[in-house]
């Protein structure tokens, strides 16, 4: 059964996600109709048994295989399709020592959640779109070294506060904010993230004038606008990123 589960879970894993909202090329993930496919339960023992290191759930857990899931260090990856994750689970995904990437989808986290996944000193993908987080959540995740993309969207960002907290990490390699209002003031923050490759902004408020004055001081970043290129995006599709 534990070959049968690794086998089964490998079969998921088989598409590259390229150049689109995640802001990352090399992650793995599996499309809603390949995860329906498997038992979470299965892929937690398989984690478990060091056959998998990764959970995807289409459906919500039961408090049962949340429960299942504290202290399996042995899990890189876990992707909640329907998440419904608030700040007391957060508590048990802080358990979670070599998680690396973690999605988590129609998932209210507030402040403290944030403080708990701050927990999670490995991680280098995190994918919260649906938060309830404000600024202060977001300057929580500055402690992870490891964070490299964040996918984040929710009714209490906004403005030029949040672009300050995100500047906060400046180790940030792809950042898409998902209907956060930032205007023109928060766009110029962000020029400060030193190692930014892809910045995706959906609903950001931007005037033309602010991006032409962002692609002078950022040259090299390549830049998504509402799901589309900039027309003015040096890079477009073509644009590689640095190794």
């Amino acid at each position: 059964m534990r070959i049968a589960a690794g086998l089964a879970l490998a079969a998921v894993l088989v598409s590259l996600f390229g150049c689109g909202p995640s802001g990352s090329k090399n992650i793995l993930e599996p499309t809603a109709g390949q995860t329906a496919r498997l038992d979470v339960s299965v892929q937690i023992a398989a984690v478990s048994a060091g056959e998998a290191h990764t959970v995807v759930a289409a459906a919500p857990l039961t408090d049962a295989e949340w429960e299942s899931l504290r202290g399996l260090a042995s899990l890189r990856e876990l992707v909640l399709e329907q998440g419904r994750a608030d700040d007391g689970r957060a508590a048990i995904l802080a358990t979670l020592t070599g998680l690396e990437r973690l999605v988590l989808r129609e998932s209210p986290l507030a402040d403290a959640g944030f403080r708990r996944l701050a927990e999670c000193h490995t991680l280098r993908d995190l994918n919260v779109p649906q938060a309830a987080c404000t600024a202060a959540g977001v300057r929580a995740l500055a402690s992870l070294a490891a964070l490299r993309s964040l996918r984040l969207g929710g009714q209490e960002l906004a403005g030029v506060e949040v672009c300050e907290a995100v500047a906060s990490l400046p180790q940030l390699r792809s950042l898409h904010l998902i209907d956060v209002p930032i205007g023109d003031d928060g766009l110029a923050v962000l020029q400060r993230l030193p190692g930014l490759w892809n910045l995706y902004l959906d609903g950001a408020g931007v005037s033309n004038e602010a991006w032409e004055r962002y692609f002078q001081a950022c040259p090299r970043v390549h830049v998504h606008i509402d799901q589309a290129h900039h027309d003015r995006d040096p890079h477009g599709h073509l644009h590689e990123q640095a190794p």
